[in-house]
């Protein structure tokens, strides 16, 4: 994993989308797609073989990771609509983080918010400890949060996250850069489509790694904040098979 720091034991984090050049969306070359999977590959072996008590309360997400180029130096607003029912012990929200200069491993951790944790050049922020992702039972609301990205980001991965237990839905996903939309055709920030295109799925707790699959994760097509479709993240014990 990354280098140690008061970080990681708040990560609860994934993967996720990609990034824009300029002021109009950047469409991935082959090359560009091949190292978003390569980082996505990279991060989850990472995830699964790392040392349990980094990690805080079981957790499941959907994630991806994108290019830096276009995106480096800029102020990403991240944001989506929110619906959850009997989530205790934990919370649903969203997260992002950014990587400085390095391989792998050894790169640093620029930036990340996660909900709750918030950290900008390693250390703790305004609103670092405080759950700012949606509890118990309640209606679609509007969550959000602005991230600086550093102009030596090497690395971006962001997501949706559920910790703790019950069911949440994510709908109507916005990535802006600097004030501008960004969108990208390899990628669903809508959940229209079957899979959820441009998302891996999955899940870690305390205690073991993605052993018994506790988080189901994918599209549910009978619940909606816009279209016909959104992300579903549900809490369903031990040995459940993800989907």
């Amino acid at each position: 994993m990354k280098r140690a720091m008061p970080l990681l034991p708040l990560l609860l984090l994934a993967l996720a989308a990609f990034a824009q050049t300029g002021k109009q969306p950047k469409s991935l070359t082959n090359a560009d797609a091949a190292t978003s999977q390569q980082d996505a590959t990279d991060f989850v072996r990472d995830l699964r073989g790392a040392k349990t008590q980094q990690f805080g309360p079981q957790f499941g997400l959907a994630a991806n990771t994108f290019p830096v180029t276009g995106a480096a130096g800029k102020t990403v607003r991240f944001s989506a609509w929110i619906k959850t029912e009997n989530v205790r012990d934990g919370y649903a929200g969203l997260w992002w983080r950014v990587d400085g200069p390095g391989e792998g491993s050894n790169r640093p951790v620029l930036a990340f918010d996660n909900s709750q944790a918030r950290f900008i050049d390693g250390k703790p922020d305004t609103g670092n400890g405080t759950v700012r992702g949606a509890t118990g039972t309640t209606p679609w609301t509007h969550y959000e949060f602005e991230l600086p990205i550093g102009k030596t980001a090497s690395n971006i991965n962001f997501g949706v996250l559920l910790t703790g237990a019950g069911t949440a839905w994510v709908d109507a996903m916005k990535v802006e850069f600097d004030g501008e939309p960004y969108s990208n055709p390899q990628v669903d920030f809508d959940f229209e489509s079957p899979t959820a295109k441009g998302f891996l799925f999955g899940c870690g707790s305390a205690s073991v790694i993605c052993t018994g699959y506790k988080y189901k994760v994918g599209i549910d097509n009978t619940v909606s904040y816009s279209g016909h479709q959104s992300l579903k993240m549900q809490f369903v014990g031990d040995g459940a098979t993800q989907k």
